[in-house]
């Protein structure tokens, strides 16, 4: 794993434990539904009340199904002690693909994420890993932040739009191409 992508991993996996709940909307906005199922673990009986994870979605079905608990008046609980080791080395074109998926799931599933804004953690999360890489004397990875950040947004503007473009332009810009064959 890399330097940034290791402080990305403390940025949406802080040391602090947290149960988040509707209450927690104004003050979190979308980390409130942050979860990931490569580290989650569901109450069954709740989860299957909810229908489970939609059926038809390109990403995001561990934070819908999050969405989803949390209007259904249940909380989520973040273990911060938990230990599941798991990241990625994305390219800058992985990295533009998974953002575009994001923000198609987003608009998709626009009851849900059209109140609370992606992008203002995003750039949170820019601007504190370009103060972490300054502290750390990391200077030299400012260019790789940079181009990064350009390729993840980028994605998530064209993502937010793909109902705009043909076609082969999406599947193009997806990561997960099998979504969009009918």
């Amino acid at each position: 794993m890399g330097f940034i992508e290791g402080y990305t991993r403390k940025f949406n996996y802080p040391d602090e434990s947290m149960v988040k709940s509707e209450r927690d909307l104004k003050k979190l906005g979308i980390k409130t539904y942050f979860c990931s199922n490569v580290c989650a673990l569901y109450d069954k009986s709740k989860y299957q009340e909810l229908g489970g994870f939609v059926k038809k979605t390109i990403f995001n079905e561990d934070m819908i199904m999050a969405a989803e608990i949390i209007g259904a008046g249940y909380q989520i609980a973040y273990a911060a002690d938990a230990k599941v080791f798991h990241a990625h080395r994305y390219t800058y074109r992985q990295q533009f693909a998974r953002n575009f998926d994001m923000a198609v799931s987003q608009r998709q599933y626009r009851r849900i994420f059209e109140n609370i804004k992606s992008e203002n953690e995003g750039l949170k999360l820019v601007k504190k890993t370009f103060q972490y890489l300054c502290k750390s004397g990391k200077l030299y990875l400012l260019p790789d932040l940079v181009l990064q950040s350009a390729f993840k947004l980028l994605g998530y503007k064209l993502g937010k739009r793909y109902d705009k473009f043909p076609r082969w332009f999406v599947r193009k810009c997806s990561m997960n191409k099998w979504y969009w064959t009918d």
